[in-house]
C-alpha cells in the first residue's frame, strides 16, 4: 500500500520514495511506490502532475487494492530502486484552491439560502457546484459571494484529522459521508465540516478571491436528486484574478470601440441597441414593401397555364425567410401556383405555394420533387418548404417542378 504523504502535508512539493513495482497501464509505463505526494484522481479532483526521475507522469490512479499508481511519459531506468518526486506545484495549489473554495461555498449557500449541494464538478478552467432548488436570482448570488469572500478574508484555519463512526455524531457533517470506519474530515475553523480526502490549503486566505461567474437551470431526474437544480460557475485564487483581469481587458476593448468611457459602455450599449431595434423595424417594414413590389412583377411576367399564373424562379439574392414572404405574397392573389427558390453556402431552399383556388396540393409535389436533387420536405396542400438541396441543380429543380405542374394543371 502507497503513503500518501499529502495526507500530512498538502504542500510538499518533492519527496523521494522506493519503486515496489514496475508495470505497464493502458500502454504507458507505470510504477507503484512505497509513498508518494502525487493526488490521484478521487472525489472529484483531478490528479497532480510532475516528474519521477525527470519523466514526466502523466496521470495518477488509485488501483483495485487500493494503491497508488503513477503513469508516465516513458520508462524509469532500469537500475533505479530509489526516485525523486517533483510535483507540478501550480496544478496542484490550483487544485487545492479550487477544492477548499468549494467547500466554503457550498457551507455558505446552505448557511444563507438553505441550498443543499447535491454535485460537483472540478473543470480545468471553471468549476460547478449544483444546489437542490430553483436558479438563483442576481441579489441572492452576490450575497453568497460577499459573504464567501469575507470569510476568506478571516483567513480561518484549514486542517484535516480521522474520526471513528463512534465519533462523527459530535461532529457538524455538511453531507452524511458515503464511506465507514475511519472518516478524514477537513474542517474549515467553526465554519464548515465535510468528510474528503482532498488536498486542501492551510487557510481561507489561500483559497484567494471567490467569483461566482453565473448560475443556469438544469434538471435532475436521478432517484437520488430529483426536481430542479441551480448549477453555479465559479472560479477561486489564481483563477478568478485571471477571470477578472480578461473581464476589464474585455470591457476595455469595447470601450475603445464604441470610442467612450469603461463605465459608460453599458448606458451607450443599451441606446444603440434601442436605435438598432428600431433600425430592424423600419427596415423591415421597407423589405415588405420591396417584395409586394417584386410580387406584382413577377406576376406580370409569369406563365400563363390555362386561367392560372405560373412563377417558376431561382431567387439567389433573398433567404429562406424572404422567400417564404415573397411565396405568400404571390399566391394571396387568386389563380398563382409558385415555384420558389434560394440558395447559399453550397445548399438550397425550396418553396411551393398555391392560392386557395388553385387545386394542386404543393406538400405533395415537394415531396415527389426535392428527392431527387438531395433535398427532403413537406408540408400542407397550399403551402410547403423544404430545404438541403443540391445549390448548384436549383434551376433544374424548379424546371422540374415546373414540369410537372403544367403536366398537373394540363391533366
Amino acid at each position: 500500500m502507497t503513503t500518501r504523504l499529502y495526507y500530512d502535508d498538502a504542500y510538499l512539493a518533492a519527496f523521494t520514495a522506493a519503486v515496489i513495482e514496475r508495470l505497464t497501464v493502458d500502454g504507458h509505463s507505470a510504477v507503484r511506490l512505497d509513498r508518494s505526494a502525487f493526488y490521484p484522481t478521487s472525489g472529484g479532483q483531478a490528479h497532480d502532475t510532475g516528474t519521477l526521475d525527470g519523466v514526466a507522469v502523466i496521470d495518477v490512479r488509485v488501483a483495485e487494492d487500493g494503491g497508488v499508481l503513477h503513469l508516465l511519459a516513458g520508462p524509469l531506468a532500469e537500475e533505479a530502486a530509489q526516485v525523486s518526486g517533483v510535483l507540478d506545484w501550480p496544478r496542484r495549489f490550483d487544485h487545492m484552491q479550487q477544492h477548499s473554495g468549494q467547500h466554503l461555498l457550498s457551507q455558505a449557500f446552505d448557511r444563507l439560502l438553505g441550498l443543499e449541494t447535491i454535485s460537483v464538478h472540478f473543470g480545468e478552467e471553471i468549476c460547478t457546484v449544483d444546489l437542490a432548488g430553483e436558479t438563483l436570482d442576481a441579489e441572492s448570488l452576490a450575497a453568497v459571494e460577499r459573504h464567501a469572500n469575507e470569510v476568506v478574508w478571516e483567513n480561518r484555519a484549514i486542517r484535516a484529522y480521522e474520526v471513528a463512526d463512534a465519533e462523527l455524531a459530535s461532529i457538524p457533517l455538511r453531507r452524511a459521508p458515503k464511506v465507514t470506519g475511519k472518516i478524514r474530515i477537513v474542517e474549515i475553523d467553526g465554519y464548515d465540516w465535510s468528510a474528503c480526502g482532498g488536498t486542501h490549503v492551510e487557510g481561507t486566505g489561500g483559497i484567494g478571491p471567490i467569483s461566482l461567474l453565473r448560475v443556469e437551470r438544469s434538471k435532475a431526474n436521478t432517484s437520488t436528486s430529483p426536481g430542479q437544480r441551480s448549477r453555479v460557475y465559479f472560479v477561486c485564487g489564481a483563477r478568478a484574478v485571471a477571470d477578472s483581469r480578461r473581464r476589464r481587458q474585455w470591457l476595455a476593448d469595447a470601450a475603445a470601440l464604441l470610442d467612450t468611457a469603461v463605465e459608460e459602455v453599458p448606458a451607450l450599449l443599451l441606446a444603440r441597441q434601442e436605435r438598432m431595434k428600431e433600425q430592424d423595424r423600419l427596415l423591415r417594414v421597407m423589405q415588405e414593401e420591396l417584395l409586394g413590389y417584386r410580387a406584382q412583377s413577377l406576376l406580370a411576367e409569369a406563365e400563363r397555364v390555362g386561367n392560372l399564373r405560373l412563377v417558376a424562379r431561382v431567387l439567389v439574392d433573398l433567404d429562406p425567410a424572404g422567400l417564404k414572404s415573397l411565396a405568400a405574397g404571390l399566391v394571396a392573389k387568386s389563380g398563382v401556383v409558385a415555384l420558389l427558390a434560394c440558395g447559399a453556402e453550397g445548399k438550397g431552399t425550396a418553396i411551393f405555394a398555391r392560392s386557395a383556388d388553385v387545386e394542386l396540393h404543393a406538400g405533395q409535389l415537394l415531396r415527389a420533387i426535392l428527392p431527387r436533387f438531395g433535398g427532403s420536405g413537406g408540408g400542407r396542400p397550399d403551402f410547403a418548404q423544404g430545404g438541403g438541396v443540391d445549390g448548384e441543380r436549383l434551376g433544374e429543380l424548379v424546371e422540374a417542378a415546373r414540369r410537372e405542374v403544367g403536366e398537373q394543371l394540363n391533366g
